[in-house]
């Protein structure tokens, strides 16, 4: 009998489902009391046995049911947690060297104290966003095994905040929105100026950290970051396939981040993988032979397999549901890219996305990823991306192209070039994204100067004196430009600039400076609630001296380097609907039944024609970028009397003409003092449309210097009705008062005295 007890015993014991399932503690986190569409987060332990590996949904899930005042009911996903105390007295990370004190060190180690574990009472939590003031209720439910407890009912009472909520496509298909309708426009830049792979330091929280609170002061509302290896990253080659436990801080950093974007009303696009994972060429690295997934799929498995195979598959939507288990309950979660640039997972080899049917084989793993998202956070916004901004065209399976899908909500495209021309080829794009992908806003969420070298070049604008000694770049005029001309070309948002370490890093001008006067210009514009259509001037023929390389040609390099002679229709995408007195100036424009809002704009005045710099300087065909400097405003011609005219104005009269100043730090009028934006009065003026035109002069447009001309403004024409006259008022006239008729005087009669008798 004794025996018989200690071999049950010894089978109890070594079988981990035998042990009661129990949810040994749960609680609300936090102090504050819960509030509407922000983080509610429930604490919890479990008693459970042995729990191998609590991200795998097969063995172990957790989570909870929440139930609103009207009874809806709304199911949350849970997660293992690891907490840490962050150091508070560390030193600032050193700079690169001595020398170069522009960045910080990426190959100094990391203060000990940054990040440490702490001990983690509740290591399993639920994140819920409610969606309504009122008192709700929750429960808790665990399945370990082939065990399933669920906890009793918690009532709580949400308070009343202002939140517009989560970011949808707004009902004209071309724009974003929240719930109420309210237009969401994005304004702001990527922020993945650090690479951290093989080990962490605090530099891309930093870099983030300061990229949101920099964009949220100058009037942006918008983020990109990656959760690439590099960054923020949940799985690499620091841990076996489908364990996070060595990026838990990381993941820790990332929520201090949605945390801040959510306090700051910055919403945010994660690209929550990165094709530099699958990477593997000479001239591109070696990633995907140390990926965690081919060490599980063999010594043979292309980097292809990992869209292909389905362990592949499996473990990467078990990454896909830690993740939208961790932050998709926040709002200020805008969109989710599945992987940033997925067409260059085979950069540099012969197996890549346009051979054969890969691009379909990608579209199907794109479909089969998305959706599950979707099916797991569905208030939210999904999308990839692709390093060229073709690839989008590509087939799928079923002949569609790729952006067709129903699980993209929306077409963003990356594209780079130095080409004098590149605002007319930026609106050419969102053109055939509008044409080609009804229904989805478009989006530019990369840009820059692309040389045919690996050159790096930056601009300013004659304002150097401006800034403190030692900073390289004043002002990056091509992010300028591109930040007006995109918002006026059709897109959904402003384009979103790539090299963050020149707009963050501390040997730059600040530019994103750059976001307040736009924002400031479209604070009370309603032109995106309005029924819109973009309008431009048209793109003339002339060609700029570093314009990229082509195969094949167009006139005037109006379309992008990989349109010309690829496409017959390229002539229907191009920019029209405007016209200018002299080609040198251009416009964009959006034009509605009440309004006409857009930017005029001296061609001229681009990067090559201003103070630049190209380099490195060691390399001579790099060089050759810089062979016109040093640059003066002398170099950049004043247009002075030119005309805009817009033709298919709906409305005829009169039109409040208005211009406004694009650059921060600049007056608005001479003497004046430097503002960030705004209307410059002395501009402001009345014109009429007759016959279905508007013309209207452009004030002179000079290099920056003469406040307040530059060389490029916004500008709003605005209809005003026109003025009725005042009814008459009755002329007051005094009424004839007949004349009298003259009587005689009353005869006076003697008085009588009466008779004495």
């Amino acid at each position: 009998m004794r025996c018989f007890l200690l071999i049950l015993c010894c089978f109890w014991l070594g079988n981990s489902s035998a042990w009661a399932l129990r949810i040994a503690e749960q609680r609300l986190m936090g102090t504050a009391p819960p509030t509407r569409l922000q983080k509610l987060e429930i604490g919890l332990a479990l008693e459970a046995g042995t729990i191998r590996n609590p991200y795998d949904p097969a063995e172990i899930t957790v989570g909870a049911e929440f139930v609103s005042p009207g009874g809806k009911v709304y199911r949350a996903m849970g997660f293992w947690y690891q907490d840490f105390k962050r150091c508070t007295t560390c030193a600032p990370p050193p700079r690169a060297s001595a020398q170069d004190t522009c960045y910080y060190c990426t190959t100094c180690p990391e203060d000990p104290r940054y990040l440490v574990p702490v001990p983690t009472r509740l290591p399993w939590r639920v994140r819920f966003a409610p969606t309504e003031a009122g008192r709700w209720n929750y429960r808790l439910l665990v399945r370990h095994a082939d065990t399933t407890v669920a906890s009793a009912p918690t009532f709580f009472t949400v308070a009343v905040a202002t939140n517009p909520g989560f970011v949808q496509v707004h009902p004209n298909g071309r724009n974003f929105a929240f719930a109420d309708g309210q237009i969401f426009f994005p304004l702001g830049m990527n922020v993945v100026s650090y690479s951290m792979a093989d080990r962490y330091s605090r530099l891309p929280y930093l870099d983030v950290r300061g990229g949101i609170t920099r964009i949220a002061d100058n009037g942006g509302n918008f983020a990109r970051l990656m959760m690439a290896p590099e960054q923020f990253g949940i799985e690499w080659t620091d841990g076996p396939a489908g364990r996070y436990d060595a990026r838990q801080n990381r993941a820790y950093d990332l929520d201090a981040l949605v945390e801040q974007a959510a306090r700051r009303r910055v919403y945010l696009q994660v690209a929550i993988s990165s094709v530099t994972e699958l990477f593997d060429s000479e001239s591109f690295g070696r990633a995907w032979q140390k990926h965690p997934y081919r060490q599980l799929l063999g010594p043979n498995a292309s980097n292809l397999s990992f869209f292909t195979d389905s362990l592949s598959r499996q473990l990467f939507r078990q990454r896909i549901r830690y993740v939208m288990s961790r932050w998709g309950y926040s709002p200020a979660v805008f969109a989710i890219e599945l992987m940033n640039e997925t067409d260059l997972f085979g950069a540099g080899s012969q197996n890549n996305f346009w051979d054969r049917d890969n691009a379909g084989q990608v579209a199907n793993w794109t479909d089969d990823m998305l959706a599950y998202a979707r099916s797991l956070a569905p208030q939210h916004l999904y999308t990839t991306s692709f390093g060229f901004a073709y690839s989008g065209d590509y087939k799928r399976a079923d002949g569609s192209a790729f952006f067709q899908s129903p699980e993209l909500d929306f077409v963003q495209h990356h594209y780079y070039s130095s080409d004098l021309n590149v605002e007319h080829q930026r609106a050419f794009l969102a053109r055939l994204a509008k044409a080609r992908y009804p229904g989805k806003p478009y989006l530019l969420t990369e840009f820059a100067i692309n040389n045919d070298q690996p050159c790096w070049s930056g601009s300013s604008n004659f304002t150097a004196k401006q800034y403190r000694p030692g900073v390289l770049y004043h002002d990056l005029n091509e992010m300028h430009n591109t930040l007006w001309s995109s918002t006026f070309n059709g897109s959904g948002g402003a384009a979103l600039y790539w090299w963050a370490n020149q707009v963050f890093s501390l040997c730059y001008g600040g530019q994103y400076h750059y976001f307040k006067p736009l924002q400031m210009f479209l604070a009370d514009c309603p032109i995106f609630s309005e029924e819109h259509e973009p309008i431009a001037s048209p793109c003339p023929g002339e060609t700029g001296p570093k314009d990229g390389r082509r195969q094949t040609s167009s006139p005037g390099n109006c379309v992008p380097v990989w349109a010309a002679g690829a496409r017959a229709d390229n002539a229907s995408f191009e920019p029209t609907g405007a016209t200018t007195s002299d080609p040198r100036l251009e416009v964009f424009a959006l034009r509605s039944s009440a309004r006409i809002v857009g930017w005029v704009h001296n061609r001229a005045n681009y990067w090559y024609k201003l103070p630049h710099l190209s380099g490195p300087l060691t390399d001579s065909l790099c060089r050759l970028y810089n062979d016109n400097q040093p640059s003066t405003p002398d170099s950049i011609p004043a247009l002075v009397g030119q005309r805009v005219t817009i033709p298919n104005v709906v409305r005829p009269g009169r039109y409040r003409l208005e211009f406004f100043s694009t650059y921060p730090f600049y007056a608005l009028g001479r003497g004046g003092k430097q503002m960030q934006g705004g209307v410059i009065a002395q501009f402001t003026t009345e014109v009429r449309a007759t016959e279905g035109q508007l013309t209207f002069t452009v004030p002179p447009l000079r290099p920056l210097g003469t406040p307040p001309f530059a060389p490029d403004y916004g500008f709003k024409a605005t209809w005003l009705p026109e003025p009725t006259a005042a009814p008459k008022a009755p002329l007051k006239t005094t009424p004839k008062v007949p004349a009298r008729k003259p009587t005689a005087p009353p005869v006076r009669k003697p008085a009588t005295r009466p008779v004495r008798r």
